[in-house]
């Protein structure tokens, strides 16, 4: 008798992923404040990029995105060689998991409350997720370690974590390299890295690759540059990992218009300068005026807020009808909290004043 097509059991364990864009039914989407965007959205250099494409679109791209490469290298003072770009970070974190789990029962660890495409990475190629907790919302290396076990491939970290925004610092990322055997891949998700450029103990731990062969950090262009839509992202790590990943990545894993804008984003440097200080102005004034009306937020340094309501699902729903979409983060097991991204002055205004005339944000 004929059998049945079976998937990998460890897939079917897999919640899908859903995205911030997600309006149920009674909402309406005006404003959102939900996927952690640059309001400001992509610099102009790219949509002039994009426009310009012309008989560029019907052939395949470069395999290699050797001159977005070469761009990335001379903007961020890396060797082009050690870099791989791909069809945004996520793909990266995937191709990872491929690459180095390599038995049934391979262990692959993340952060508790981290940024939800690790743990289906790890389920899809069949390994173990592993949560690490965190200590008070703050990474703790002593508690990394304690989970390390002989089946360990893997540890993901974002850093600054999403939703929990706090961060490894630069003397904990140099600890854990020293400590975790080489064996293990560390992998650095700095996704939001350009945010905390002012932060003087923070660390996007590329400085640490050249004497580190089990450590890959990732950055995208999604976050600051306002790439979402185009999917475009990036790993930095040694020639070693390089090659394995050409491997197995998809041979024109980055679109033309992908490759185009991401040079065009990088000829502007003033984007990521004017984007960072609307972000960390408007960040405390929105942390201020929340504090005001009694609500608790969790210490974050990149581009949202996670706000404690004990109604949390009620504020979600009331925002939504009045067009403004937040992510409720039940998903995370945080069902008390609220991720609201950082958005224009006029949306955050908009959005004090609304939770200003709930006459009780307790009930």
């Amino acid at each position: 008798m004929p059998g049945c097509l079976r998937p990998l059991t460890s897939i079917m364990n897999i919640s899908p992923y859903v995205g911030g864009d997600v309006i149920p039914l009674g909402m309406t989407r005006r404003i959102v404040l939900a996927s952690n965007e640059n309001p400001f959205g992509a610099p102009p250099e790219v949509s002039l990029s994009l426009s310009q494409l012309g008989d560029k679109i019907h052939r395949y791209p470069s395999g290699c995105a050797v001159d977005l490469k070469d761009k990335i290298s001379e903007f961020y003072r890396v060797p082009a060689a050690q870099v791989l770009c791909g069809n945004g970070s996520e793909e990266i974190l995937h191709l990872l998991a491929r690459a180095y789990v390599n038995e049934p029962g391979d262990e692959i660890m993340m952060p508790q409350y981290g940024f939800g495409v690790y743990k289906i990475a790890a389920l899809s190629v069949g390994a173990v997720p592993i949560e690490f907790p965190r200590v008070d919302f703050q990474f703790n290396v002593s508690e990394i370690l304690s989970r390390v076990t002989a089946k360990t491939r893997i540890i993901y970290i974002d850093n600054p974590g999403n939703p929990i925004g706090t961060y490894l610092t630069a003397s904990q990322i140099s600890e854990l390299l020293k400590v975790l055997p080489k064996s293990i891949l560390l992998v650095i998700d700095s996704a939001y890295a350009e945010y905390l450029s002012d932060i003087h103990d923070y660390e996007n731990a590329m400085s640490f690759v050249d004497q580190h062969e089990n450590l890959v950090v990732t950055r995208t262009f999604s976050k600051i540059f306002g790439m979402a839509g185009l999917r475009l992202g990036w790993c930095y790590t040694n020639h070693k990992v390089i090659d394995v990943l050409n491997r197995i990545r998809a041979p024109f894993n980055v679109s033309v218009a992908a490759q185009h804008a991401g040079i065009a984003a990088l000829s502007n440097e003033n984007w990521t300068k004017k984007s960072h200080q609307h972000n960390r102005l408007l960040s405390e004034w929105f942390k201020e005026q929340l504090a005001e009306l009694g609500l608790l937020t969790i210490p974050c340094w990149s581009n949202f807020a996670l706000v404690k309501f004990s109604n949390a699902h009620a504020i979600y729903q009331y925002l939504g009808q009045r067009g403004i979409i937040v992510r409720p983060m039940t998903s995370y097991n945080l069902p008390e909290y609220i991720r609201i991204s950082i958005g224009l002055e006029e949306e955050m205004r908009e959005l004090i004043s609304l939770l200003k005339e709930i006459t009780d944000l307790s009930t």
